[in-house]
């Protein structure tokens, strides 16, 4: 398997040492990284991205921003990983509206930066692309892709499916979900909440960050959840 990653980078001496740093990575890990370069958002864009597996974007760019350009791929491609570059943290924030995947800071240490590439490459080898669910919901039929749901909420005696821009409710039981979607890395932090593990973002005390959402981790639930993350972060599952 080969990934095909691009960096757009103004600065030369910083595309040069991710590029080296990536090959170095693609060595050491046996990972097969075809690795392109553009000099500005721009010409990245009027190359053509719909080819790319992740997307690695400086954000502090003359001409079109790297946050600019992140829009303007998102409307044509929705499940490319986006992974900002910049020594800015508070970008971060802004970044969700464009669903990154990754922030890393500047200046860049290989260390660090591996593990980061080694979260990015679990998730391409996680085949979430082409799974589907069919959901029952008001009198339809509906198909989502399994890779775009962030968690799955018990209400009442409904199944609530959080999605990045919209909610569905159908009628259904959290263990028989738990089970179809347990292959998928979803994981419970509690007994209402069945999480996407690719968009955890943060634990803080007894709470996960999902995407935008605080969900509470239950004392029963902690200890497995944050062991089946560690297992998924780390790519052994």
């Amino acid at each position: 398997m080969e990934y095909k990653i691009a960096i757009v980078e103004d600065d030369h001496a910083a595309r040069d040492e991710m590029r080296r740093m990536m090959k170095t990575y693609s060595v050491k890990r046996k990972i097969g990284l075809s690795v392109s370069c553009f000099y500005d958002a721009l010409s990245f864009l009027n190359d053509g991205h719909s080819d790319f597996d992740a997307i690695f974007l400086d954000i502090q760019m003359p001409g079109i921003n790297g946050m600019e350009a992140a829009r303007r791929i998102r409307r044509k491609d929705k499940n490319v990983l986006l992974v900002f570059v910049t020594n800015l943290a508070q970008y971060a924030v802004e970044g969700y509206e464009v669903h990154a995947y990754d922030f890393i800071l500047k200046p860049l240490n290989f260390e660090s930066f591996s593990m980061k590439l080694d979260r990015i490459c679990n998730e391409l080898s996680h085949s979430l692309n082409d799974a589907y669910l069919m959901l029952s919901t008001k009198g339809y039929e509906r198909r989502v892709r399994i890779a775009d749901i962030l968690y799955v909420e018990v209400l009442n005696h409904d199944l609530v499916f959080h999605f990045t821009e919209e909610t569905l409710r159908i009628r259904g039981t959290m263990r028989k979900m738990e089970e179809q979607l347990a292959i998928h890395h979803f994981v419970r932090c509690n007994s209402c909440y069945l999480v996407n593990l690719k968009y955890v973002r943060q634990f803080k005390g007894n709470t996960v960050l999902v995407g935008t959402h605080e969900l509470r981790v239950s004392q029963t639930k902690k200890q497995s959840f944050l062991v089946a993350f560690a297992k998924y972060a780390g790519g052994s599952v």
